[in-house]
């Protein structure tokens, strides 16, 4: 299967996280109306990525926590997600990460307290949904893909990622409600589940 559009975007996330003039661009101050918590990974620009790691996300938190202890704080402005604070097992901010609209594109990108990158994504977006997506680690480390929808569901996903194949087909199915059930492929005649909701 043909990625060389993949291989264009992880090389153009590769050349961006690394360009400090192009990430200090996606911090700054953050308007926000609305706060939502969560104990756990939720929301992400990158279609499926929790469930293609086998993570159900997180349900939203109904009030305030009292305790910020495994806690993901999540900013709204407008509807959109902007920042997400996480906190660690004491309590303390661990990690942020801000999302913008940059260059007609969506871009995430999370720093440690130390402020060092963790990882940078892009998602390009066609008729309001994302048809490709990239995460790079700041170990260099790439995950790319593609996305095939039908209606409001993805349908497929090809993939293209450094511990990977290349061109891997991925498959997702879903329930009455339209949560994800299952995601999985196929490799050497097998059915290798990544995913399952059911």
């Amino acid at each position: 299967m043909n990625c060389a559009d993949l291989l264009m975007l992880k090389d153009e996330a590769l050349t961006k996280i690394s360009d400090e003039s192009f990430c200090s661009k996606l911090f700054g101050d953050v308007i926000c109306e609305d706060v939502s918590y969560v104990k756990g990974p939720r929301w992400t620009i990158i279609p499926l990525e929790l469930e293609m790691s086998g993570v159900t996300p997180s349900a939203i938190i109904e009030k305030e926590p009292v305790s910020k202890k495994n806690l993901s704080k999540c900013y709204f402005y407008d509807g959109q997600l902007v920042k997400i604070e996480s906190y660690n097992s004491q309590g303390q901010l661990d990690e942020f990460e801000t999302f913008k609209v940059f260059e007609g594109r969506l871009f995430s990108l999370r720093k440690n307290k130390h402020h060092e990158i963790l990882w940078l994504k892009i998602a390009e977006l066609d008729g309001g949904k994302v048809s490709r997506a990239c995460r790079v680690d700041g170990d260099m480390e790439y995950w790319a893909y593609r996305y095939s929808w039908e209606g409001e569901q993805v349908k497929e996903v090809v993939s293209l990622a450094s511990n990977g194949v290349a061109g891997t087909v991925i498959k997702v199915e879903y329930d009455i409600d339209s949560t994800v059930a299952r995601v999985f492929f196929f490799s050497g005649g097998n059915e290798i589940e990544l995913y399952n909701h059911i």
